[in-house]
Order: structure tokens, then C-alpha cells, then sequence
């Protein structure tokens, strides 16, 4: 995912203004939702010239996703190696880092509830969801590429599969995700996908 920040031959002071739009809109983003993330509330904010953020993002729409991106970005680096369960574990260890570590709570209820009035919105909510499950959508797509995991299996679905009993437990009841939670919610997914073993085939 490329930083929202940075573009390729800006100067140092660009970017420094970049910055400053996004963190306040990240802010706002937070603390007030999806319908705050505006030039106009930034510039009150900052103090950077309506004009200076409509040369960057010429419309809240723009505006929002790249605030999305801020969010959800930098991730920590796919791990994907031979063991696909251990790979998942980490995965969604990593998610449950992420959950614990940031407002998610407040700003998926944000972008969910501008979702369903405007669909302007519809695309930053998934920019946020797709961007927070990506290590696990890497590591399924690479099980599928060395044969590991059926052709005809639906990576996005089955990210929806992993990731949901954690979205679950950390968004709607507001509780720890544990260890346990992690390593069966893997079993269960794995178990239907992996290969029968002789003593089943032959029995």
C-alpha cells in the first residue's frame, strides 16, 4: 500500500503539510466521523489554507479514503511461509494488535454509520477493511498459488470467515481476544481444506 503521505518528487515541505492535513483528519475522523473529514474543519484545525488541501484532494471523497489509508497503513509485513496454519495464527494475531492498539471500535462504527446514509462513504469503509485484512488475504492467495489451498476458494470470503469471530468479539461485545479465540477459529477454517490423510482415504 503506497503512504498516503508521500508522493514521488514532493518536497520535504509538501510532505510535511500532507502530514499535518491527514493526522487532523484522522482526528476528526475519530472524534466526530466521516462527515467532519472536510477542508473546511482541517483549515480550522491546522490553520492550512482551504486552497492547500483542495490542491492535494479535490473532494472529501479523495479526502477520506487517503485518511482511511493513514489508518490503516503501515501494517506489519506479510510473513508467509510452508506452515499456512502458523502463517493464519500470526495473521490474526497481528489483527488482534492492531484492534487493541487503535480507535477501531470508533471509527468502523463511524465509517459503517456514513456508509448506510450516504453512499459516497461506502467506498472508505472498505478501503478501511480491505487495507486491515490484507496480511491475511496475502497469505491465503499465496496458499492458493503453491496448491495448498483449493483454486476455487473465495479469498475474500474466507478472510471474512478468519477475521470475523475477532470483529466480533472486539467490536460488538467489546471483549479480550484471546489466544484460544486465535487458534480455533485457524482449526475450524482449516480443517474442511486440508487433504485427507491415508488412514482416512484407505479406511
Amino acid at each position: 500500500m503506497v503512504n498516503p503521505t508521500t508522493q514521488q518528487g514532493e518536497n520535504p515541505r509538501t510532505t510535511r503539510v500532507r502530514q499535518v492535513i491527514l493526522d487532523a483528519a484522522v482526528n476528526l475522523l475519530v472524534e466526530h466521523g466521516a462527515s467532519e473529514v472536510t477542508a473546511m474543519r482541517i483549515a480550522q484545525e491546522t490553520g492550512v489554507a482551504r486552497t492547500t488541501i483542495y490542491r492535494h484532494w479535490p473532494d472529501q471523497s479523495s479526502l477520506l479514503l487517503d485518511t482511511v489509508d493513514t489508518v490503516v497503513s503501515p501494517h506489519a509485513p506479510t510473513t508467509v511461509t510452508d506452515d499456512l496454519e502458523a502463517d493464519l495464527v500470526m495473521a490474526l494475531s497481528n489483527l488482534r494488535a492492531r484492534l487493541a492498539k487503535r480507535p477501531f471500535r470508533q471509527l468502523f462504527a463511524a465509517l459503517l454509520t456514513y456508509a448506510n446514509q450516504d453512499q459516497a462513504f461506502v467506498a472508505a469503509q472498505q478501503r478501511f477493511v480491505n487495507g486491515v485484512l490484507q496480511q491475511i488475504h496475502d497469505i491465503l492467495t499465496a496458499a492458493v498459488d503453491r496448491g495448498e489451498l483449493s483454486s476455487s476458494l473465495d479469498v475474500d470470503e474466507a478472510c471474512a470467515t478468519l477475521a470475523g469471530p475477532l470483529f466480533h468479539q472486539h467490536v460488538m461485545l467489546r471483549e479480550r481476544i484471546t489466544d484460544d479465540l486465535i487458534t480455533s477459529t485457524v482449526e475450524r477454517f482449516l480443517a474442511p481444506r486440508r487433504p485427507l490423510s491415508p488412514e482416512t482415504t484407505t479406511s
